[in-house]
């Protein structure tokens, strides 16, 4: 069976979501351990322009962005989208201004990264990873996974695979951009930085 692997990026022209204040991203940067027993709900806002402050950024998404490290949900995806991410971590509460909103924290940590393989940097002082530049997996590894985090990188980024997709896709809410990292049988996708979307890519 074919395994592909995804991370999020941002739809151009769509909500982002950011803490009110700013002090709170150190909140939501999770590292693949569970917070549900300690959590209080942060505070967002919706983002209305883009970063140049330009163009309005004001179509409507059940998923605004903040980042490929956390999944936000928004109004009824939390009841809808919620239940299928549950079996792969948790999701917590935020507070919004006239909108309901919530995060998933994925707490599914798996040794699924081929490091021989992939193009990785380390930092030279301690040896210690840097950033991963294109994915190589070991497809037994995340075979019937739908959501999870690398060992090498815990909490960042949420990685997904096409079953998940296709039950989220299954919801009929929209919108979000999932781009292709790696297929256990065309190999790695390379370093994927931009939003450039390609035929292996998916939108819902």
């Amino acid at each position: 069976m074919t395994v592909r692997i995804y991370w999020t990026d941002p739809l151009d022209g769509y909500h982002w979501i950011n803490p009110v204040d700013s002090d709170d991203f150190k909140r939501l940067r999770f590292d693949g351990t569970s917070r549900a027993s300690s959590w209080e709900p942060v505070k967002m806002e919706l983002v209305t322009e883009d970063s140049r402050g330009a163009q309005p950024s004001d179509k409507f998404t059940h998923f605004p962005w903040s980042g490929s490290d956390r999944l936000m949900l928004r109004d009824e995806a939390i009841e809808k989208v919620g239940p299928l991410l549950e079996p792969y971590g948790e999701i917590l509460p935020l507070e919004g201004d006239g909108f309901r909103v919530s995060v998933f924290n994925c707490t599914t940590v798996v040794d699924a990264l081929d490091e021989d393989e992939s193009e990785i940097a380390y930092f030279r002082s301690s040896g210690r990873l840097q950033e991963i530049r294109s994915y190589v997996f070991r497809a037994k590894d995340v075979e019937g996974l739908g959501a999870f985090t690398l060992k090498q990188q815990p909490g960042k980024p949420v990685l997904f695979t096409d079953a998940l997709i296709d039950e989220l896709a299954g919801t009929g809410l929209s919108a979000l951009c999932f781009t292709a990292l790696w297929d256990s049988e065309e190999g790695t996708y390379g370093e994927r930085l931009a939003t450039e979307f390609r035929s292996m890519d998916r939108k819902i």
